[in-house]
């Protein structure tokens, strides 16, 4: 009786254990099955930006950005592209075409593999806004390098850099705007 007891306690435990990562406790499994972080730092936020490039999950590219999320295009691209901000749903529709759909002429399947690097600056080098409502936002610039590769051979890549505010709201941090400063 006592072998099964204990049987069953080493069982329990170690079921326990498999799901909480004592040594790194920032880290979440999902239900795809890739580790994300929680949204408890800004940094936290950006890397889960990354993995949800990275894997193409839309469903974790929405959870980094806030409610009232607005993307800056710098003006130079304000000619390609028509415009020179979006919301929420925009970026929401654009990204799942990205990961995907394709592009919205039909012109590109969505590329098989996504590689998104942010180069995340130490949090000394991060910055309060200043402007009225966004006081309590955190302005984060990171340099960063897109690849998309298709199965023809052929890579689309864009780098430069990235500028995010991020909000935090209920103890999660999200991104509210980010401006992208890229060279394409």
């Amino acid at each position: 009786m006592r072998l099964v007891l204990r049987l069953i306690y080493v069982i329990v435990i170690s079921s326990l254990l498999s799901c909480i990562n004592p040594f790194n406790p920032g880290i979440i499994e999902n239900e795809q099955n890739f580790s994300t972080f929680s949204q408890d730092t800004p940094d936290n936020v950006l890397k889960n930006l990354m993995i949800a490039y990275n894997q193409k999950s839309i469903e974790m590219y929405k959870e980094t950005l806030y409610q009232d999320f607005r993307f800056y295009v710098v003006s130079q691209h304000v000619p390609e592209i028509g415009q020179d901000w979006w919301g929420y749903e925009q970026e929401i529709e654009y990204h799942t075409n990205l990961f995907s759909r394709g592009s919205s002429d039909g012109r590109l399947l969505p590329p098989n593999n996504i590689t998104l690097n942010l180069e995340i600056p130490p949090s000394n080098m991060w910055q309060l806004d200043n402007k009225v409502g966004q006081e309590n936002y955190v302005i984060i610039s990171c340099h960063f390098n897109l690849i998309l590769s298709y199965v023809s051979g052929v890579n689309i890549s864009a780098a430069g850099f990235a500028r995010f505010h991020l909000k935090q709201l209920n103890g999660k941090w999200f991104i509210a705007i980010w401006v992208d400063e890229s060279y394409i």
